[in-house]
């Protein structure tokens, strides 16, 4: 059930309840009431009656009938009640509003208590037929109880009397519940419309949805409202700026952090900022935006702030540009797998097996001789693949290129990483690639050694040079001969091998020869 119906059918049963419990103790108070007062007001008359001395004389001396009936029956008319009983001490009725009644025996009961002790009392006469107030008065004449009168008013007629005033009251309590009802509703409605039509189960689950999907970016999130309290965390948030789950509620100028300042300028100053780089540590930098939020008021009531690791940002940018990379090499190598297909297939058509046999076994003794180097003698699987790779490249534009037998690679110099001799490798043999393309029998050779003193490594080609000229500008950022936006990798070269401390030499003797030489540790 949805909650807007479930609100109202509350609202309803509680306004029933609440108002049907007070129209009906009010109803019974009312009735009480009224009850008493008819018994105070037949009391007050039998009380009357009794002290009558012609009431009192004839039923202690002539006993009379029609002398008690006549006086009763001459006021009886001019009041409320109905009845109005006299009778002796055997009951025996000297007045009745029903003259062929007199001289016989009450037989209604409920005048022995008078008749016994003496006793004035009211009681309630309700059966199947009739409801009633009784008041009983004993009457004494000369200091003797000589009979008793009984005076009675029906229930009907008193609540004929009030019936306009009980309808009112009812009118009032039916309306107030409609009124209710209809408040209830319009109370629904507004709660199901501020809650966006929303059920508590679709609430719930967009919210555990919404903690689900903050938490799992790879961007740190961090909100706070107009005052700078934290109100959001998640969980990147919390492992780059070193916060606590604690530490939501709190306000962020308690914070001693770049990053902190950033988002409280913002706030200040009510404008949002993108893309600002502010340096966390030394080592980390981050990448920030920080958005004000605003209600539907257009009242600003915080700032949403985003962040990313730059090292995480670079880290993703070398991974796409790998797999762009290994894209094309791998297209390379499927295309020289193509080629060399279609030869053993020409071979086979033509009839000349012992040719197709011996140029499979040529391959195949080319190819174990290149993975036998890299296996065995290149002991780090990066470098051993983007040689590999570029082996395929070469191949595929008909280089010969041979890696030297005698490398041997077992160590890195503690002041450069894998990824550094990787991108030094990767840019020199795709440079001396793009030269051998315009030469025939181009050959590329590669040779890398390792011992506890240096790391060395020689990339050289038959190409055609590089001229005495622009010798001194092809390490500039930017400096290319060649068309498109190039020009990046030598200076990426040289800056990765002096920060190791290493040398790059470049040699111009039947084409380029290129030697670097890296320390193993600083100041060696």
């Amino acid at each position: 059930m949805k909650l807007q119906y479930k609100i109202t059918i509350f609202m309803t049963l509680m306004l029933i309840a609440v108002i049907g419990g007070v129209g009906l103790l009010t109803f019974r108070q009312v009735e009480n009431t009224i009850e008493n007062q008819m018994g105070n007001n037949a009391m007050d008359l039998a009380v009357t009656i009794a002290s009558m001395d012609v009431i009192k004389e004839t039923l202690a001396t002539t006993k009379d009938y029609r002398v008690i009936q006549d006086k009763i029956e001459s006021f009886r008319h001019d009041t409320r009640f109905q009845y109005i009983i006299v009778i002796d001490m055997d009951g025996i009725k000297y007045s009745y509003p029903i003259e062929y009644d007199l001289g016989k025996k009450y037989i209604s009961g409920g005048e022995e208590r008078v008749l016994k002790t003496g006793e004035s009392y009211v009681s309630a006469d309700k059966n199947v037929l009739i409801s009633a107030i009784r008041a009983f008065v004993p009457v004494y004449y000369e200091g003797k109880q000589v009979g008793a009168v009984l005076v009675g008013l029906l229930n009907n007629t008193v609540y004929e009397e009030i019936r306009p005033y009980m309808f009112n009251f009812r009118m009032t309590l039916i309306i107030g519940m409609l009124v209710g009802i209809i408040c209830a509703a319009i109370l629904s409605f507004n709660i199901k419309k501020t809650i966006f039509g929303l059920e508590p189960k679709e609430i719930a689950l967009l919210l555990g949805q919404r903690d689900n999907i903050l938490h799992s970016l790879k961007n740190g999130i961090m909100a706070v409202d107009e005052k700078g309290n934290i109100i959001l965390l998640n969980k990147n948030a919390k492992d780059i700026l070193g916060f606590k789950d604690s530490d939501v509620g709190k306000n962020i100028s308690n914070f001693n952090l770049p990053y902190i300042s950033q988002v409280i300028e913002v706030l200040e100053s009510e404008e949002s900022v993108y893309n600002e780089e502010v340096k966390l540590s030394p080592k980390r930098i981050l990448l920030c935006s920080h958005t004000i939020m605003k209600n539907h008021r257009n009242e600003i009531i915080g700032v949403v702030s985003s962040f990313q690791d730059l090292s995480e940002v670079k880290r993703m940018a070398e991974e796409l540009t790998g797999i762009r990379k290994l894209t094309n090499e791998l297209r390379a190598q499927s295309h020289e797998f193509s080629n060399k297909l279609h030869t053993i297939s020409g071979l086979i058509q033509l009839e000349e097996y012992d040719k197709a046999i011996k140029y499979i076994c040529d391959l195949t003794e080319q190819r174990h001789e290149i993975l036998g180097t890299l296996t065995y003698k290149i002991k780090d699987v990066h470098i051993a693949g983007i040689l590999l790779s570029k082996y395929n490249k070469a191949a595929e534009a008909k280089i010969e290129m041979i890696i030297d037998s005698s490398s041997n690679l077992t160590a890195l110099p503690e002041t450069i990483n894998v990824d550094e001799v990787c991108s030094i490798l990767g840019n020199l043999i795709d440079n001396a690639i793009d030269e051998l393309v315009k030469v025939k029998n181009g050959k590329l050779y590669i040779k890398i050694n390792s011992d506890i003193n240096q790391l060395r490594m020689t990339v050289k080609d038959n190409g055609p040079g590089i001229s005495d000229e622009i010798k001194h500008k092809i390490f500039n950022k930017g400096y290319t001969t060649k068309s498109g936006y190039r020009g990046f990798g030598l200076n990426i070269v040289k800056k990765i091998i002096e920060g190791a401390d290493g040398v790059i030499e470049l040699k111009s003797d039947n084409g380029t020869c290129w030697e670097v030489t890296i320390p193993m540790k600083r100041g060696i």
